[in-house]
């Protein structure tokens, strides 16, 4: 059986032995029930789509993130290719370096915040907004109890409210931690780890909005899609969609980072894509 074989030229409907780092595996079922597992896996030449079905589930130990040898034989699904594992086994690192020649590259965790503020100019409009939703009865019931008791306490709650909206608010600082997904330490292996801040200099002054988006995106041009993780709490909700909009605003030319399909509520799930504390979503494309 041949083995070790880059994955770019791995034949089809070829038995064949691979060494992998296994970034993600999701357990899933057939419409029928059957159960199977799709993974995602990686190694200094490429990465691949995994199936394992159940009879080779049961035949061998739980897979788990980690290093894994496997064999199997590429095929196609929905005209992608996938390597699907007739059997693994989990290998050493010093198996790893004999094979590959050099260390795995780890998924890399991005946890992320983002501190907003009204924007100067939003004040001036709340007076003449709340004023008109006063006049025309579309006030809430609760609203206009506070407004004609303390007009001016309810002017300044409003516009604290601004923050909150990308259209009324700016984004003040971006912090991001990147290092290692939780569960992929691998004794041995060197994990690096960084902190970023954007919108506060090392001094502590603010900086230009603009300036502290560019230096956000620019540390995200070395975020891999297929196996990386942005993390967060409420990100989907409030960080991506903010960010987008006041790259948008700032004139600053961005994709959005993720779809809104496959959210997962309230479950946190270790897998490639968007790890929220509110729901998971896999990544489409994030890059300037």
């Amino acid at each position: 059986m041949k083995g070790n074989i880059p994955i770019p030229e791995l034949p089809r409907g070829e038995d064949v032995w691979i060494m992998v780092v296994v970034t993600s595996v999701r357990d899933r079922r057939t419409q029928q029930g059957k159960r199977f597992c799709d993974a995602l896996a990686l190694n200094a030449t490429g990465s691949i789509t995994l199936k394992i079905w159940s009879e080779v589930l049961e035949a061998c130990k739980e897979i788990h993130p980690g290093l894994w040898g496997l064999t199997g034989r590429l095929d196609n699904y929905q005209d992608r290719p996938q390597f699907v594992v007739a059997e693994y086994r989990p290998i050493t690192i010093e198996q790893y370096r004999e094979h590959q020649g050099v260390d795995p590259v780890l998924p890399l965790a991005y946890t992320m915040d983002i501190e907003t503020l009204a924007l100067p100019d939003f004040r001036e409009r709340v007076g003449l907004q709340l004023e008109r939703t006063m006049r025309l009865g579309n006030m809430r019931l609760e609203q206009q109890q506070r407004y004609l008791e303390d007009i001016a306490a309810e002017e300044e709650r409003c516009y604290q409210l601004g923050a909150l909206s990308a259209t009324s608010g700016r984004i003040v600082c971006l912090a991001v931690h990147v290092g290692p997904v939780p569960g992929m330490e691998i004794e041995g292996v060197e994990h690096n780890q960084s902190e970023h801040v954007f919108g506060i200099d090392a001094d502590g002054y603010e900086e230009d909005e603009k300036r502290a988006l560019t230096g956000f995106l620019n540390l995200l041009k070395d975020f891999d899609p297929d196996t990386d993780e942005i993390v967060g709490h409420n990100i989907l909700s409030f960080d991506l969609p903010f960010i987008f909009q006041r790259c948008l605003v700032n004139n600053i030319r961005v994709q959005p980072c993720f779809r809104n399909t496959n959210i997962n509520m309230w479950v946190p799930v270790i897998v490639h894509g968007v790890n929220d504390t509110v729901g998971f979503i896999p990544i489409n494309s994030c890059r300037e």
